[in-house]
């Protein structure tokens, strides 16, 4: 039960399981090995369908049965990945508008009755209720729930890197897709303030330290995006830092946000043809190492990658099982 499970110390679960297996390897018996194994792995499946967690703690058993350990935390794990997609689509509505449209920097598009119409033009799914425009305070305070979930159930520091790179990915991908069809967002002053919102996600991910395993990394194209719209757009000089600088975007997608560009006052002015025909130029000779392609994949999941753990001291007079889990056969030998 997922309450009860609430209430447990982080990891309780696993510690008995890996305590199980351990006794199970040492008896030196395969069949009763393996059938423990299997029971285990379908017990925890059925339970998937609620909420879990698992830790890796195999580090220490054979050789066969790490194998089994391995192959049931990635069929454990992957659908949970997977379930952080599905709590990304939950956030979807809430980060693209945030991202791409809350005015974190007051007064810096200096239209707002402009802006209102072309959000009603272009869209960006319906707002939650109240009416109430989503901000970056509403992207975190999710992301939050989701950290302190993963957090309680003692999940390792590289497995909860893997699930945040998964979220920022997914993100990512969705603000930029948003951005590459939406004419009224490519601007110089939407430039700043996307960059500005997309460093306030990278300040929370940093000061929770899932930063590493790539979940800033993945905002790069956003990142870029951002800069694109600010940068000067003149010269071949402009061209050629463009091309050198905006890596992380394709050719398609960087001569989009160029032909997309609208000048947001007077002072500014439109990308002309012979600019943007010097950066395909450009673009033709660079190594591209993103896909041919103008929108990310946004139904892309990450394969799960397990480093080593030193086998934990673990010793089960140290365990204090609650009679809540009925589990008063095991003895603790």
């Amino acid at each position: 039960r997922a309450d009860a499970a609430l209430s447990l110390p982080p990891g309780l679960p696993a510690s008995v399981l890996f305590l199980c297996v351990r006794q199970a390897d040492c008896s030196g018996d395969p069949a009763r090995a393996r059938s423990f194994c299997g029971a285990a792995v379908t017990a925890m499946k059925a339970a998937l369908k609620v909420t879990t967690c698992v830790s890796g703690r195999c580090s220490n058993s054979s050789p066969s049965r790490r194998r089994v350990c391995r192959a049931s935390q990635v069929s454990l794990l992957q659908p949970l990945l997977e379930k952080s997609s599905g709590f990304s689509s939950q956030l979807r509505p809430l980060s693209v508008p945030a991202l791409l449209e809350s005015e974190s920097i007051t007064g810096l598009s200096g239209s707002a009755v402009k802006m209102g119409v072309s959000r009603k033009r272009a869209g960006s799914g319906p707002r939650p209720a109240g009416g109430e425009a989503p901000t970056m305070a509403s992207v975190l305070r999710e992301l939050g729930v989701l950290y302190a979930a993963l957090t309680q159930q003692a999940l390792p520091p590289s497995l909860m890197e893997q699930a945040f790179q998964q979220l920022t990915y997914l993100i990512c991908a969705s603000a930029l897709n948003s951005l590459l069809l939406r004419k009224d967002m490519c601007c110089w002053s939407r430039g700043i303030q996307i960059r500005y919102n997309v460093s306030l996600l990278e300040e929370w991910l940093r000061s929770r330290g899932v930063q590493a395993g790539g979940a800033v990394a993945a905002l790069e194209p956003l990142i870029q995006a951002a800069q694109l719209l600010q940068v000067g757009k003149k010269s071949p000089a402009d061209a050629q830092a463009i091309v050198q600088t905006c890596t992380a975007l394709s050719s398609q997608q960087i001569v989009k946000i160029l032909m997309l560009y609208t000048p947001s006052s007077d002072l500014d002015e439109r990308v002309t043809l012979n600019f943007i025909r010097t950066v395909q130029a450009l673009l033709k000779s660079r190594s591209d190492q993103q896909p041919p392609q103008l929108l990310m994949d946004v139904r892309r999941v990450f394969p799960l990658k397990f480093p080593y753990l030193p086998p934990p001291a673990l010793h089960a007079q140290d365990l204090l099982i609650p009679d809540s889990l009925k589990v008063s056969f095991l003895r603790k030998a």
